[in-house]
C-alpha cells in the first residue's frame, strides 16, 4: 500500500475510516444533489462493499485448518520420551533423518513441508 515515492503505509483500520469518511461524503452529496433514493442506493452499495471487504481480509478460521504439524525431530524426542523407542532406535532413526535432510539440501529439494513417516510397532 505504501508509494515507492516515501508514501506513507495505512494498516486495514484507517483504510476502513477513511472509506466510512468517503462514503460519507459521498452520500451526503447525492441526498443533497440527485435526492433521497439515490443516497439510500449509494447507502446500499457502500455497505455492501463493507461486507464484502470485511470477507474478504478476515482471517481464516484456526477450526479449518490442521493443527500445526509437529517437526520430525520434536516426534522422535516426543515417542522417545514416551517410551516408544528405544536410545539405540532413536538415535538410529535420527541419523536416518539427518542424513535424508542433508541429501535434500543438496538435491535443493525444500523439506518444510515434509513429515517423518514411521511405522508404530505396538
Amino acid at each position: 500500500m505504501a508509494s515507492d515515492s516515501g508514501g506513507r503505509d495505512y494498516n486495514l483500520t484507517e483504510l476502513f475510516a477513511l472509506k466510512f469518511v468517503l462514503a460519507d461524503v459521498v452520500i451526503i452529496a447525492a441526498l443533497l444533489l440527485a435526492g433521497p433514493w439515490v443516497a439510500v442506493a449509494i447507502t446500499a452499495l457502500f455497505v455492501l462493499s463493507f461486507i464484502l471487504l470485511w470477507y474478504l481480509t478476515r482471517p481464516a478460521d484456526d477450526t479449518d485448518e490442521p493443527e500445526q504439524a509437529v517437526d520430525p525431530v520434536t516426534q522422535l524426542q516426543q515417542r522417545y520420551a514416551a517410551g516408544e523407542l528405544s536410545e539405540s532406535e532413536f538415535e538410529h532413526r535420527l541419523d536416518r533423518l539427518v542424513e535424508s535432510n542433508e541429501r535434500a539440501d543438496r538435491a535443493g529439494v525444500d523439506t518444510d513441508e515434509l513429515e517423518l513417516e514411521y511405522e508404530r510397532s505396538d
